[in-house]
């Protein structure tokens, strides 16, 4: 595969030097987005509660633009109450098939809740739940699929479409971890210089919006 793009190897220099970049360009308004975001999620930490689900789904669809329709967000916060979510994603032990769970167990929504899910998710427990989103999706697929051998990280091919299953999207994601030593970085550190290198070194080009999925696909674990 020709690949259009051109990566500089990830060490945790180079993601320091990316979260950094996020958390200060721009008036620091990412930065303040996250944290807003953090704050209200820890005040409301369960998921039992319209109001309170209503609030973080709101807000988290305003920040990140999730693309949730206005008329659809309180139906979001009741899809995600009666999947009584709270026990498979707070603690050490989590389900992280909950994002799959809360993106695709509803169809009736015009435009994917994928990255939402990954969010909703990952702002209540982010040493459990990576963010999954165009850009990230981008870069871990192009990567592995450069010309430079020396950035293949995953050893089995895998598609674009495959990570929008969670399931292959974080055996993925901690196999790129793994292989650039990266193991000291959290995942919210990681999250933040996949989405801000993406965005300013390749751009919209390098998003992959195809919302296809086939849950029943896992690819082959790492041996």
């Amino acid at each position: 595969m020709k690949s259009i793009f051109m990566f500089d190897k990830p060490d945790t220099e180079l993601v320091k030097n990316y979260v950094t970049k996020f958390d200060t360009d721009n008036d620091r308004s990412d930065y303040y987005k996250d944290e807003t975001i953090k704050n209200l999620f820890a005040a409301m930490p369960n998921n039992t509660v319209l109001e309170e689900v209503l609030a973080k789904v709101t807000l988290l669809n305003s920040f990140y633009s999730t693309q949730i329709k206005n008329k659809d967000l309180i139906n979001v916060a009741k899809d995600i109450i009666d999947l009584k979510i709270d026990s498979k994603i707070q603690g050490e032990t989590v389900d992280v098939d909950v994002v799959n769970q809360i993106a695709y167990t509803h169809k009736d929504y015009p435009n994917s809740l994928y990255s939402f899910a990954s969010k909703y998710c990952s702002f209540h427990n982010p040493e459990k739940f990576p963010i999954a989103d165009s850009y990230s999706k981008g870069m871990l697929y192009y990567m592995n699929n450069c010309d430079n051998d020396n950035l293949h990280f995953f050893p089995h091919k895998f598609s674009q479409k495959d990570l929008n299953n969670y399931l292959n999207y974080i055996k993925v994601y901690n196999e790129f971890i793994k292989h650039f030593k990266l193991g000291k970085m959290t995942y919210k550190e990681i999250d933040k210089y996949l989405w801000k290198y993406a965005k300013d070194r390749m751009g919209e080009r390098i998003k992959i919006t195809d919302t296809v999925v086939e849950l029943n696909k896992v690819i082959k674990n790492v041996s």
